[in-house]
């Protein structure tokens, strides 16, 4: 497998350097496949659109499929699966039923039954033929697998579209050990304003049970659901037992994540930031709260309450139904 992790302008700048593996890959013996890896709305798709037309502008056939997305106000509804040889296109999902659940899109069975007809056709007509994409219910045996195997077998060359997370797995599945990998990577975050950055704020208030996360013994990182009990503008106030690992955790490794997940809305954001351990009497009686008389029953007095104090440094957001993100130096006043 032979990487390649440029950065920039992903779909203009990196399309004629894939498009000229794609061609290298025609002329060797067997074919070999290229991968276009990269995250959820990192390019694949637009980049692909590219090397196909460098092809053909270089007299080379393609057929397979490409599958872009729908967008209504901005927001991502659906996709559409494109037949590259015939030029006829079918709506392959949907954000609402029916179909096969996939993510939060249902993939609809006449679509999933076009795609693979065009990629049948592509593999004995075709120089080179795309699949976009490839990924877990490939990997579980569903969606385009029959097809990516039909491929692999057949005499054409494979390019195959597949999210960052699965490509050692997709690899090892179909058996392409000598593809050539281009890495296409999302744009550079925009820096969250405006309603971006309300967002990120509403979401760490409206949200007070996130995901605390450490640096454990062992180096992995460590997680748990905690009781956020306070924010001061970019500081956050956690209540937590002196007895806990995380104390420890924190004494070596300072640097934690607080996590919100709007798992109905498909929003996210993560507060990165310094975390201090605090035993200020007064502090303590000011934020304790009866209910946690359970695990404390002296209350604020008990020597094993303790507060932990997170100071933001930076901070990430994902609106999901529109796919916006962006970053938040929390250091700047």
């Amino acid at each position: 497998m032979t990487p390649h992790e440029p950065a920039g302008d992903e779909a203009a700048r990196l399309a004629p350097e894939i498009a000229h593996a794609v061609e290298a890959g025609l002329r060797a013996t067997p074919r070999r496949p290229v991968i276009l890896a990269g995250g959820i709305a990192a390019g694949k798709t637009r980049t692909a659109e590219r090397v196909v037309q460098h092809l053909r502008d270089r007299g080379i056939s393609v057929g397979g499929i490409l599958a872009p997305r729908r967008f209504e106000g901005g927001a991502t509804v659906g996709y559409r699966v494109v037949d590259l040889a015939a030029g006829e296109e079918h709506e392959f999902a949907e954000s609402t039923p029916p179909g096969r659940p996939v993510g939060r899109f249902y993939v609809r069975p006449e679509a999933l039954r076009f795609a693979r007809m065009a990629v049948h056709r592509a593999v004995t007509t075709c120089d080179v033929v795309f699949i976009d994409e490839v990924g877990r219910w490939e990997l579980d045996g569903g969606g385009h697998a029959d097809s990516v195997r039909e491929l692999v077998a057949s005499n054409a060359a494979a390019v195959l579209l597949v999210r960052e997370a699965f490509v050692d797995d997709v690899i090892a599945a179909f058996g392409l050990r000598d593809a050539e990998v281009f890495h296409v990577a999302a744009p550079q975050l925009k820096r969250a304003t405006g309603s971006l950055a309300d967002a990120f704020w509403s979401m760490v208030d409206g949200i007070p049970f996130p995901l605390f996360v450490t640096v454990g013994e062992d180096g992995f990182p460590e997680s748990r659901p905690m009781d956020l009990v306070l924010r001061e503008g970019k500081t956050l106030w956690l209540p937590t037992s002196r007895a806990s690992r995380k104390v420890n955790q924190i004494e070596h490794h300072p640097e934690v994540t607080l996590l919100f997940v709007d798992t109905d809305r498909f929003n996210y954001a993560a507060l990165h930031g310094v975390a201090g351990i605090v035993t200020d009497p007064e502090r303590r009686t000011r934020l304790w709260h009866e209910e946690w008389r359970d695990d404390w029953p002296p209350g604020p007095d008990d020597p094993d309450y303790i507060l932990l104090r997170v100071d933001g440094v930076r901070g990430h957001v994902l609106r999901g139904p529109n796919e916006e993100s962006g970053e938040i130096d929390l250091r700047e006043p």
